[in-house]
């Protein structure tokens, strides 16, 4: 029975160590739109938390920093991107979602003329994924 006790305590302390060290998950947003063009990003996620930002031509990205919610509940990021006059060209995504909880996770969107690419891994290249919406 003591050999039980001892497991089970050990057992727990690794898996809350485990939860405090998890990575925080980035979504980043590029513009590589013309030269001039500023990329709006208006970002909210399920729980009510809003994050936005202009962003210039091959500025620095911008990055949404967050830790999934617990494993009781979804973590949901949605995000409307638009660029040109009056935010001629939108579109609103998705931009992550999980429905128990991630560390580390990335998802790198990427605003060009012919339309949204996208990558989920830092050394993989983006691809293509959308064309741009317009009003």
């Amino acid at each position: 029975m003591n050999h039980l006790i001892v497991f089970v305590f050990i057992s727990s302390m690794c898996i809350g160590l485990n939860e405090a060290s998890c990575k925080k998950n980035h979504v980043v947003f590029h513009n590589q739109l013309i030269p001039g063009s500023i990329l709006s990003i208006d970002c909210k996620d399920n729980m009510g938390i809003r994050k936005s930002d202009q962003l210039s031509f091959n500025a620095t990205p911008y990055i949404v920093a967050f830790s999934d919610y617990n494993w009781a509940d979804e973590t949901q990021w949605t995000c409307i991107i638009s660029h040109g006059p009056n935010n001629k060209f939108y579109y609103g995504l998705e931009v992550y979602h999980s429905n128990y909880q991630r560390c580390g996770q990335l998802r790198s969107w990427i605003a060009r003329v012919d339309g949204i690419w996208f990558t989920r891994r830092f050394w993989d290249p983006p691809g293509w994924v959308l064309p741009w919406k317009t009003q």
